[in-house]
């Protein structure tokens, strides 16, 4: 066979691979629409759920060990007995550490049924979508990884998106509630792709099985479960795969002796950790973690001084000692309802014998008509920043009631 001869045959083979991975996101693109949209509500939801999904799963894992060609893996047979041992250990620490928060925080009782039919019929569904998904991951990452670094990226980011139920039956009315669904959902989801991705990329789709099936076998078989607030799911969701998506990516480099154009991405992913430090950082300042937090301002009640898409920032007030502090001139922020409100303090009046606040925005042309309870006030407005919070109102400009209520 002549040179040319073996360039055509090379580029056919190379056809073919796109195509079944072509074949392969249009499965999962369509199991996801199947799962988490109303296209297909005329089939009953158990049929749906229990059977036909699962089926279609079953169907590509067969498929994929049977007939799909082979690809070469980047990683190396004789080391990977050491990855799967990595996998098991990433599972049993992020397990651990969630154990852990529990015991810091509270458990609570599972959700799920523990009969023997439910674990069952819990096993197959869960278990036929971990393999699958893992068998095309593993394909994915076989025919494109070395082509550019941005695929790598990208099949992380076809996997996390078609593992999500994305934006729906989420409330995303303002900056804090976004901010909440990208750290509990979309951060987590995200950083557990790409662990999952390098331990197919090292130890094939085993390896990522080995970690996954651990977590989802422990959420799902556990009588208890940690019932950690969503800052703590956040934390763990993010920095334990983090972590160890680093330790794996660098110790295989080591072991396997790469060269530095493999070494590096081992060491880049070392230096996402201060940046996901900064963002769980933000995330708990968003959310008022800290003594100071943020709020969008999204009407023009306190112009001059606040203009509308402006952002605020609020020193919280937390004991009797900071209320009685609290002056007339004092612009403050306070929960009326659902509602957050900053105005200017006004007037301080005795009410009941509890001290209350006639408050009033600069651009009204009347005070509120209720006066501020103690128990409400939020903080006081300390600093300004102009125009950052617009993306915001973006969120807020489908319902105009928030638009016109969330600040006065």
């Amino acid at each position: 066979m002549n040179k040319k001869q073996e360039d055509e045959q090379m580029e056919t083979m190379q056809n073919g691979y796109k195509k079944i991975s072509i074949g392969l996101i249009a499965v999962l693109l369509g199991l996801y629409i199947m799962k988490y949209t109303d296209l297909l509500s005329f089939i009953d939801n158990t049929l749906l759920s229990y059977w036909i999904i699962p089926g279609i799963w079953c169907v590509v894992i067969v498929l994929y060990y049977t007939r799909m060609p082979r690809t070469h893996t980047l990683g190396k047979l004789k080391f990977r007995g050491t990855v799967y041992a990595w996998a098991f250990n990433c599972g049993a620490l992020f397990i651990g550490v969630n154990l852990l928060a529990g015991f810091i925080q509270e458990f609570g009782k599972s959700p799920y049924s523990h009969s023997l039919k439910a674990i069952g019929m819990n096993m197959l569904v869960v278990g036929s979508a971990l393999v699958g998904r893992e068998c095309i991951r593993s394909y994915l990452v076989n025919v494109f990884y070395k082509k550019k670094q941005v695929y790598f990226w990208l099949i992380i980011g076809v996997m996390t998106v078609t593992h999500m139920n994305g934006f729906q039956n989420t409330d995303l009315k303002d900056i804090e509630s976004l901010t909440i669904f990208l750290a509990q959902q979309v951060g987590p989801e995200v950083f557990e792709n790409i662990l999952a991705t390098y331990l197919v990329l090292y130890g094939g789709p085993l390896a990522s099985i080995i970690y996954l099936g651990m977590i989802e076998g422990f959420e799902w078989l556990s009588p208890i479960l940690p019932n950690l607030d969503w800052l703590a799911k956040c934390l763990i969701g993010i920095s334990i795969p983090l972590i160890s998506s680093a330790f794996i990516s660098n110790s295989y480099m080591k072991l396997a002796k790469y060269t530095k154009s493999y070494g590096d991405q081992g060491e880049s992913l070392w230096n996402w950790l201060p940046t996901a430090t900064i963002c769980i950082l933000w995330i708990w300042f968003t959310v008022g973690v800290f003594p100071i937090y943020p709020s969008v301002v999204a009407t023009g009640s306190m112009i001059p001084m606040i203009d509308p898409g402006d952002v605020i920032l609020v020193d919280k007030i937390t004991t009797v000692e900071e209320i009685d502090q609290l002056a007339v001139g004092d612009v403050i922020q306070f929960k009326r309802e659902d509602i957050l409100i900053s105005h200017r303090v006004i007037d301080i009046v005795e009410e009941e014998g509890q001290r209350r606040y006639r408050t009033k925005g600069d651009n009204n042309s009347s005070e509120d008509s209720e006066l501020v309870k103690m128990e409400d006030v939020k903080g006081t407005i300390i600093h300004v920043i102009p125009k950052i919070g617009w993306p915001t109102l973006i969120f807020k400009s489908d319902n105009p009631d928030i638009l016109d209520e969330v600040e006065f």
